[in-house]
């Protein structure tokens, strides 16, 4: 991306330095770590179902909380706690969350997991803010893209085997509950390393606080002087509410309509992340050349619509595998769309934080209704099937949304002049 672009972002860091890369690539594994929970419940489900006797509407629920609380809480996370130091607020939210992580595998009901459920992710959304906060703080702004990027490789990576295996492992240890414990570990290994690595003290721009906390009105005001950020918002609502509906109901819908095996689920749906695990480093790319940035956002919903479609409709393994593996690399372009909000012109830190809130706030509804709306279908039509094809269909509204988002921003004048 052209440094012009970025004319309201903090200056004076020229070269993000091994720590900058460090924290922030701990912080998204702590985000994918999240993630993780919720991804691989679609893979658990099975198993927690003859345990607890979930139905479909149920298991919508479970999922669908994950997602609402994330999307309920992101933009009053956003302008309420942009004002708080960053990586104390980090550190805050791991230590509240991480019992509650471990109250899911202790759950013997709908209703505490449930309740377990909202709890984790509650705590874990008061961090929205920090995402854009430490990349001003620690990031060159040539490089948030790239950044971006790599933490997208890198969420791939441990979705992809996270995904592609737990289903081996749930069998080999006879247990649901055990995994959850597992991931529970992992999680308490990166809220030690936290403090360890994000020293406050060392940040490069140290002025950014001040610059914080000096800005007078409501950050609240970018939802009204930016109307593209509503734009990208709704793109990012259909990209996931497909996401999450396939990854909650795909492998039921293999396993008792299609006799495909768990253990050849789970590998299956696994692909839908490693073609990422490479191609997610061409984020920084396509945000410095893809300069009509309307085709960052149409072009990957009218592939996601198509994609869903063709995936549960396919009755064939093999070629279950390039289609799987198309719709992961639909969000190799999001690194570039989460750089967008930097490039609204006269936006503050502050409000940078307010817009990423709000897309963070549809991408949760959109997590939510992609598995609630599948769940409530398939009960009522008795094919999961039906559920997921009416979901896929209605996320079009993706691409009307991106054929609208502006055609010449800011940073295109700016790149087409050079």
């Amino acid at each position: 991306m052209d440094s012009d672009a970025l004319d309201n972002a903090p200056v004076g860091i020229t070269r993000t330095s091994p720590r900058g890369w460090a924290i922030l690539l701990l912080f998204r594994a702590q985000g994918s770590s999240v993630i993780l929970v919720s991804y691989t419940f679609g893979l658990f489900l099975p198993f927690i179902s003859d345990d607890l006797g979930i139905t479909p509407l149920e298991a919508g629920l479970l999922q669908g909380v994950w997602w609402i609380t994330a999307a309920v809480l992101a933009l009053p996370s956003g302008a309420w706690l942009s004002r708080i130091r960053p990586i104390p607020l980090v550190l805050a939210s791991l230590l509240l969350g991480v019992p509650f992580l471990f109250l899911q595998g202790l759950a013997n009901s709908f209703l505490l997991l449930f309740l377990a459920r909202f709890l984790f992710v509650a705590f874990h959304t008061i961090t929205v803010p920090a995402r854009t906060l430490l990349l001003q703080q620690w990031v060159s702004p040539k490089q948030y893209a790239t950044v971006n990027s790599v933490g997208l490789s890198q969420h791939s990576i441990m979705l992809a085997v996270a995904v592609s295996t737990s289903a081996l492992l749930i069998t080999s240890l006879g247990s649901w509950r055990a995994a959850y414990f597992i991931m529970g570990g992992f999680f308490v290994l990166q809220t030690l390393l936290w403090p360890l690595i994000a020293r406050e003290s060392k940040a490069p721009v140290i002025s950014l606080q001040r610059e914080v906390e000096s800005q007078m009105g409501s950050p609240l005001r970018a939802l009204k002087a930016f109307p593209q950020a509503w734009l990208l918002a709704i793109t990012m609502f259909s990209l996931s509410a497909t996401w999450t509906a396939m990854v909650t109901f795909l492998p039921t819908l293999w396993l008792e309509e299609r006799g495909v095996p768990l253990t050849l689920g789970g590998p299956l749906l696994g692909f839908l992340y490693y073609g990422l695990i490479p191609s997610g480093l061409l984020g920084g790319y396509l945000a410095r050349k893809v300069t009509k940035r309307k085709l960052l956002l149409w072009v990957p919903a009218l592939l996601n619509t198509a994609l869903g479609v063709a995936i549960v409709l396919t009755p064939w393994p093999l070629l279950l595998i390039p289609l799987i593996s198309a719709l992961g690399l639909v969000w190799v372009a999001t690194p570039a769309m989460q750089i967008l909000p930097f490039e609204f012109p006269g936006i503050t830190p502050r409000e940078v934080a307010v817009v990423s809130s709000l897309v963070i706030t549809f991408m949760g509804l959109g997590f939510a209704v992609g598995p609630v709306t599948t769940g409530a279908v398939a009960q009522w039509t008795g094919s999961i099937q039906t559920g997921l094809v009416v979901l896929c269909l209605g996320t079009v509204v993706g691409v009307v949304a991106g054929l609208f988002y502006p055609g010449q921003s800011k940073a295109e004048e700016k790149l087409e002049r050079n």
